[in-house]
């Protein structure tokens, strides 16, 4: 289908700004929840396409720990790491095949399971640790999702200049420098309509770090996809691949605005994204 990027867009906006403006926290928690999951889900078959080993249910269900951990005090986020660097290994023990497979089968597993489960984490703590959590979110996706729309198009019509030829070789540096200006623009628009309590300064400063970052982010999947010599990490989003492809410059950056939030506009107060 033609326009499938931009009608699933349009399709997805009326729930995911109900989702993030309007709905009770768990309700958010949980949606952030369903996509990592099924993020990692994508990223271990990319691992499985590579003819490696790993523990597919495993991997779910501890990343479901670590995103549980990051809501519910009892569980600490340490915890969390400690179950994924014990648990994944562990299993390995139990599995029959070629030894020779075991050392990078279980770094994948267990790279993917902290990846997708720490970043997905992070996102809920943006959402739910500050008043303004909310507005973060949106500032997060419009600015990231935007600068992506913004240097897809500029790229298409204008790139020359290859940005990473060996990874994402339709990726341009005209497209980049488009992303980046529509990234401030959004950032712009974003303070003067719903969010003035994010200064103008500090908006244009994160906008422009978030939207180079989404970048480096969607570059580290695109290369991942390239050693497993795929496309797309799944078709569950038509248009857009799967959850991995729409999500990782999301997961990726998320940690960077919560930082840059409580950091430098709250006075470099201490960090807690990993407190229960």
């Amino acid at each position: 289908m033609k326009y499938a990027r931009e009608l699933t867009a349009f399709v997805a906006a009326i729930p995911a700004i109900w989702i993030v403006g309007w709905s009770p926290a768990p309700v958010f928690d949980a949606a952030v929840a369903a996509c990592a999951l099924l993020a990692l889900y994508e990223f271990l078959v990319l691992g499985r396409k590579k003819g490696f080993r790993l523990p597919m249910t495993i991997c779910i269900l501890v990343a479901a720990f670590i995103l549980a951990a990051f809501v519910l005090e009892p569980i600490s986020v340490e915890m969390g790491v400690f179950v994924a660097l014990l648990l994944i290994p562990a299993s390995y023990v139990f599995m029959r095949g070629d030894l020779e497979e075991a050392l990078p089968s279980s770094a994948i597993a267990v790279l993917a399971t902290l990846y997708v489960g720490m970043l997905g984490g992070s996102l809920i703590r943006l959402h739910n640790d500050f008043p303004v959590g909310w507005k973060l979110i949106f500032y997060l996706l419009l600015v990231v999702w935007l600068g992506d729309a913004g240097a897809y198009y500029t790229g298409k019509s204008f790139g020359r200049r290859k940005l990473s030829p060996r990874i994402s070789p339709k990726k341009t540096i005209e497209g980049l420098i488009g992303g980046v200006a529509t990234s401030i623009v959004a950032a712009v628009i974003i303070h003067f309509t719903f969010f003035p309590e994010f200064p103008i300064v500090h908006a244009i400063i994160a906008g422009t770090i978030l939207s180079i970052c989404g970048v480096i982010g969607d570059l580290a999947e695109s290369m991942w996809k390239r050693s497993a010599d795929v496309k797309d990490s799944g078709t569950l989003i038509p248009g857009h691949g799967g959850f991995l492809d729409r999500f990782d410059s999301i997961f990726f950056t998320a940690p960077i605005l919560y930082t840059y939030w409580s950091l430098i506009v709250h006075g470099f107060q201490s960090l807690n994204i990993m407190q229960g």
